[in-house]
C-alpha cells in the first residue's frame, strides 16, 4: 500500500519529506515536457505555470505559499511537523494545524494571511488536524482520531458531527452554501483497527445526515468541492494502488477519471478560485519520491509543474 499523504483516509503513515524533489519519473518528465509552450501557444499566454492567486502548500515541514510563480515560507517547522493551512473565502485569514511549541500533537490555529497574529483555537489531548473554514466564515471543521468535529470560528462550541464506527479522513471540503461538507468515510476492520473501503460522503454541518456519493469500495481521499458547487474532484486508487484523479457531480453521478499518468500517484486536489484549474500533488510511486505540486485545467488536461514540493491545501 502506498503512502497517501496528509489528507489520506488510510491509517496514519510516514509522509514523504526532505529535500526538493528532482523530476525522476519518466512519466512526470514526459508530462512536463508536453506542457511546455508549443508553436501557436507562446509563453505568457492565458495558460501558464503560475498559480494565478495564492496557493498554500504543506511540504511536510513548512507552510509555503506560491504566488506569481515564486514560493515563500509562511510558517517554518521541523521535519514531520506538518502544517496544513486553509484560507478563509476572502483570503484574509488562514486556519491551520500546527504542533506549536510543544512539538507533539497538532492543534488548530488561526492567523492573518501574512502569517501574523497567530492564535491557538484548540487544546485537546488528541491531535486536531486538517481544519477548513466554512465559506461564510462562521465555522471550522477538523478531524481528530478519525472523527469530524465542527466549532465556531473563534474556537468555541465544538461538537462531533460524524458517526461512530467509521474512520473519517482529513480531506474536508465545504460546499459553497456552508451547510455541508464532503469528506471520506471508511469502514474499520474489527481485528486490525485499520480503515478500508473509503467512500466520499457529504455530512450536514449539524451532523443530522450523511449521504454517500460513491459506493464502489477501494481507497479514495481528498475530495474537493468546486467553487460553483457543481463538481467534486477526488483521488481514487485503482489498479496497482495507483491514485488517479476523478470528478463527479455534486450528487455523486457522472463519475469519470481525469488523470491516467502511468506510475504516478495524484491526490490532494484544490480548486482555483475561478474553478477553471486545479492544483494537486503528484509523485512517482516506483521511487517513492516526494510529491511535486502540479497544476492542470479542471478537466485534468495541460498539467504543468509549479516547481514546488508538497501537498496543496488551499487556493485563493
Amino acid at each position: 500500500m502506498i503512502n497517501t499523504g496528509l489528507r489520506a483516509t488510510a491509517s496514519v503513515g510516514t509522509a514523504f519529506v526532505g529535500a526538493a524533489l528532482a523530476l525522476t519519473s519518466p512519466a512526470l518528465a514526459a508530462q512536463a515536457q508536453a506542457a511546455q509552450p508549443q508553436a501557436g501557444h507562446p509563453a505568457g499566454s492565458a495558460w501558464t505555470a503560475n498559480s494565478d492567486g495564492r496557493l498554500l502548500v504543506d511540504n511536510g515541514r513548512d507552510m509555503d505559499q506560491i504566488a506569481s510563480g515564486s514560493t515563500k515560507t509562511l510558517l517554518a517547522g521541523e521535519v514531520f511537523q506538518r502544517k496544513y493551512g486553509a484560507y478563509s473565502k476572502d483570503g484574509r485569514k488562514i486556519v491551520y494545524s500546527d504542533q506549536g511549541r510543544t512539538g507533539f500533537g497538532a492543534q488548530v490555529w488561526i492567523m492573518d494571511a501574512n502569517g501574523s497574529n497567530r492564535r491557538q483555537l484548540t487544546s485537546l489531548e488528541s491531535e486536531a488536524f486538517g481544519p477548513e473554514l466554512s465559506p461564510n466564515g462562521r465555522r471550522i471543521a477538523y478531524q481528530t482520531q478519525g472523527a469530524i468535529w465542527v466549532m465556531n470560528a473563534d474556537g468555541t462550541g465544538a461538537r462531533k458531527v460524524s458517526r461512530d464506527g467509521f474512520y473519517y479522513g482529513t480531506g474536508i471540503s465545504w460546499a459553497p452554501d456552508s451547510n455541508r461538507f464532503a469528506v471520506t468515510r471508511g469502514q474499520v476492520d474489527e481485528r486490525s483497527g485499520e480503515p478500508y473501503n473509503h467512500e466520499v460522503v457529504v455530512v450536514r454541518v449539524d451532523g443530522t445526515r450523511e449521504t454517500a456519493l460513491t459506493r464502489n469500495g477501494g481507497d479514495k481521499n481528498s475530495p474537493a468541492w468546486s467553487p460553483d458547487g457543481t463538481t467534486i474532484v477526488f483521488s481514487h486508487a485503482t489498479a496497482a494502488d495507483t491514485y488517479d484523479l476523478w470528478t463527479m457531480k455534486a450528487d455523486g453521478s457522472g463519475a469519470r477519471q481525469i488523470t491516467r499518468t502511468k506510475g504516478v500517484g495524484e491526490q490532494d486536489t484544490v480548486w482555483a478560485p475561478t474553478g477553471t484549474a486545479i492544483a494537486y500533488a503528484a509523485w512517482a510511486q516506483a521511487t517513492e519520491s516526494e510529491p511535486r505540486v502540479m497544476k492542470a485545467k479542471s478537466d485534468g488536461t495541460a498539467a504543468k509543474s509549479l516547481n514546488a514540493v508538497g501537498y496543496p491545501t488551499s487556493w485563493r
